[in-house]
């Protein structure tokens, strides 16, 4: 019979500060590595290299400003982001940098986008 035994102290305090440092190393490459780009007839985005798209401005019809959604499509890191609205029924959510001017970068490009500001808690 073969008796389980605790890992020694000096395994632990290698161990435990390890994994701590890879799940760093991750939560900080995936901050680092998102990418909101709009250019004349798309708003793009990219969250490492598996995970990118491109909405076509002109699909846009809504923006939530200063909303978080929790299930869905969220090539995000923060809240109180923007959920942009586009196609008929799909949404997306984001969180550039600073909401307001990317939202007016958008507006320069489609000016009847509903923009649904809500209020900060």
């Amino acid at each position: 019979m073969m008796l389980l035994t605790k890992a020694p102290l000096r395994d632990q305090l290698i161990v435990i500060p390890s994994i701590l440092g890879v799940m760093t190393l991750l939560f900080l490459t995936i901050y680092l590595t998102i990418i909101y780009k709009i250019d004349d007839e798309y708003l793009r985005y990219r969250l490492l290299f598996i995970f990118y798209g491109k909405i076509k401005i002109e699909k846009i019809h809504k923006i939530d400003v200063g909303k978080t959604l929790y299930v869905g499509m969220r090539p995000a890191f923060a809240r109180n982001g923007l959920i942009i609205h586009y196609n008929k029924y799909e949404e997306i959510y984001i969180s550039p940098l600073n909401n307001e001017e990317f939202v007016q970068e958008l507006l320069k490009r489609k000016p009847d986008i509903e923009i649904i500001r809500r209020e900060s808690k």
